[in-house]
């Protein structure tokens, strides 16, 4: 897949890479560093995410490189502007959230590159997808370190390894594996700072965040003898604290510290109006099974969906599916 990958990238000279929409750290990591390649091989690269680029994640960018979406300002004629598009660490163009009409409505080459569970990426003309791998993170370093002679870029080596802390919670979740700390391993040799990049991804804070963990966590809601354990967050509530959804990062890992706890979930209101959640698995429960089942995806242990109707209802819908989903996966 990756020796396919690279002749695509050979093809192309002018390449937008942009990521789902709320950025997360595997996403623009693994973007920062493709960019970081693609301009080393003398390439026009441009990254553009929707709807900004998180406090927490701006360390990585220190070129500057990414752009805020500005549909009817900057990006008016974005769509124009490559002769390829590659969504990053999704293969659902859905996922693009305002990007995705530009999107439609380019003339480029469009491809994917991620690691997600996918029966079969729709919308590219061409796909390249490892669910295997940890990270999206991970199929660019694999991509990149046969090519480089010596060490990577200090841009390259940090955000390539802020995308696999990223996505394997700091190499604790169970997508961890020996040839991720392999990689690891390898970048911190190159200089990259554990706990610089922990720091800058976990500890930084604010106090409408902290009010926000708080409120979210007094409502909590155990179901099925414990093992389902959830929390919900509304407009309202983002309001209260004066909060953003950006705050709503790692909230839904609360509520699986809880001893017992089988399945996690953050019930939401996203910014486009639609009911969100996400969902967490400790080890046996599937829920990407319960996930698709709302046109959402995402990992075995990890996943998350959308839907176009009221959160109440939503969170009813859902709540049965995990249900259903623990008492077949812990038979």
């Amino acid at each position: 897949m990756l020796d396919r990958f690279a002749v695509f990238l050979d093809q192309h000279a002018k390449v937008l890479l942009t990521t789902h929409e709320n950025p997360d750290g595997d996403g623009v990591g693994a973007a920062i560093a493709l960019a970081a390649h693609l301009k080393g091989a003398g390439k026009a690269a441009r990254i553009v995410v929707t709807p900004a680029l998180p406090e927490n994640l701006r360390f990585l960018d220190p070129e500057g490189w990414i752009e805020a979406y500005e549909p009817a300002g900057a990006h008016r004629d974005l769509a124009a502007w490559p002769d390829a598009w590659l969504l990053i660490d999704a293969s659902e163009p859905h996922r693009m959230g305002a990007l995705y009409a530009a999107f439609e409505g380019t003339q480029a080459e469009r491809a994917c590159l991620d690691h997600h569970l996918k029966d079969e990426p729709k919308g590219f003309d061409d796909e390249f997808t490892d669910p295997t791998a940890s990270a999206s993170a991970e199929l660019v370093y694999d991509l990149v370190r046969p090519r480089v002679g010596g060490d990577l870029p200090p841009v390259m080596a940090q955000a390539i390894y802020a995308g696999l802390v990223s996505d394997t919670g700091n190499f604790r979740h169970s997508n961890t594996t020996p040839k991720i700390h392999h990689a690891a391993a390898d970048l911190i040799a190159q200089g990259v700072h554990p706990a610089r990049t922990f720091n800058a991804l976990y500890q930084t804070a604010t106090p409408a965040k902290l009010k926000l963990f708080g409120r979210a966590m007094g409502g909590l809601q155990l179901r099925e003898g414990g093992r389902f354990a959830y929390v919900a967050v509304t407009k309202a509530d983002l309001e209260a604290c004066g909060a953003t959804h950006e705050d709503l990062d790692e909230l839904v890992e609360e509520p699986r510290k809880l001893k017992g706890v089988e399945v996690a979930a953050l019930f939401s209101e996203a910014a486009d109006g639609r009911a969100k959640v996400s969902l967490r698995s400790r080890e046996r429960v599937d829920v990407n099974a319960v996930c698709r089942q709302f046109g959402g995806g995402g990992h075995r242990l990890a996943s998350g969906a959308k839907a176009a109707q009221p959160l109440e209802s939503f969170i009813a819908a859902v709540e049965a599916g995990v249900i259903a989903q623990i008492r077949q996966d812990m038979a």
